[in-house]
């Protein structure tokens, strides 16, 4: 009976300590950093495979090449002055032979886009930063 009183409380006093650390903020939850890591880790940043355009109608244009999967998630997003970032479109894309593109609503003058792809195989990707512009013709360029 002694031995097992003493168990109990040794486990009542690590569980106690190990909460009072946590609570502290001296101990990360297990899944928060690795998490982190890999989203951080798998964007490409360069344009390698993913692209946003504009034509002169103003219409958006995503275009994505050489995808090692079938299906991919694609988000454009509008980006204000503030740099806060709004969906304006998401979708997922069958491709064809790795590649694909669609056509999207008009982008506006003076505002800023963005796209990002997601497929299992390939993990993250992003497009560069396209800003509309808009000439007195109504002609858009970016």
């Amino acid at each position: 009976m002694k031995k097992s009183l003493s168990w109990r409380l040794f486990i009542l006093v690590a569980g106690t300590l190990f909460g009072l650390l946590a609570g502290m903020s001296l101990s990360a939850p297990a899944i928060a950093s690795p998490v982190q890591v890999a989203m951080d880790g798998n964007y490409h940043g360069d344009d390698e495979d993913l692209t946003l355009k504009v034509n002169r109608d103003g219409k958006l244009k995503v275009v994505g090449d050489d995808y090692d999967s079938n299906w991919v998630y694609v988000q454009v997003v509008q980006i204000n002055h503030n740099g806060k970032q709004r969906i304006i479109d998401e979708r997922y894309v069958w491709t064809q032979r790795g590649d694909f593109n669609y056509l999207i609503q008009k982008g506006k003058c003076d505002n800023s886009y963005q796209a990002y792809s997601h497929s299992e195989k390939d993990g993250w990707d992003k497009s560069d930063k396209m800003r509309i512009r808009c000439d007195k013709g109504g002609h858009h360029s970016y």
